[in-house]
Formats: structure tokens, C-alpha cells, sequence
């Protein structure tokens, strides 16, 4: 049995939890036109200064400080 979908669900999430989902009927170019202007090299993510709620990556980062020689 083979069922038909007539809509597809696209999206993306990014690290900071914000978030866009759209059902479209088929996907089109123009969605990916969308720029967001996000620093790959200086997110908070990679760099630690982030918000409260990334613990987990803001530990790590400072137990991996704390270790590295100066």
C-alpha cells in the first residue's frame, strides 16, 4: 500500500534554537534564497559566548581552556 503525500515539510533548525518550517506542495528555488546572515566563524557556538542554555558547549569549551598550556 503506497500512500501519496501531497504536501513535503521543509525546515531547518540552527544551534540557537531558532527555527523555520513550511509545508510546500514542491519545493522552490526561492526558498533558498533566504539569507540569514549567520558568522559561521564567530558563532557563539564555536566561540563560547552564548546563551545560558548551551551549558554543555560552554563547559566543554572552558574545561578545554583550562587544560590547554599557555
Amino acid at each position: 500500500m503506497r500512500i501519496k503525500v501531497k504536501q513535503k515539510l521543509l525546515g531547518n533548525i540552527l544551534s540557537d534554537g531558532s527555527f523555520n518550517f513550511v509545508y510546500v506542495d514542491d519545493i522552490s528555488p526561492k526558498l533558498f534564497k533566504i539569507i540569514t546572515g549567520l558568522d559561521i566563524a564567530n558563532h557563539f557556538v564555536w566561540t563560547g559566548k552564548g546563551p545560558k542554555e548551551q551549558t554543555e558547549i560552554t563547559s566543554f569549551i572552558a574545561r578545554f581552556n583550562k587544560r590547554r598550556p599557555v
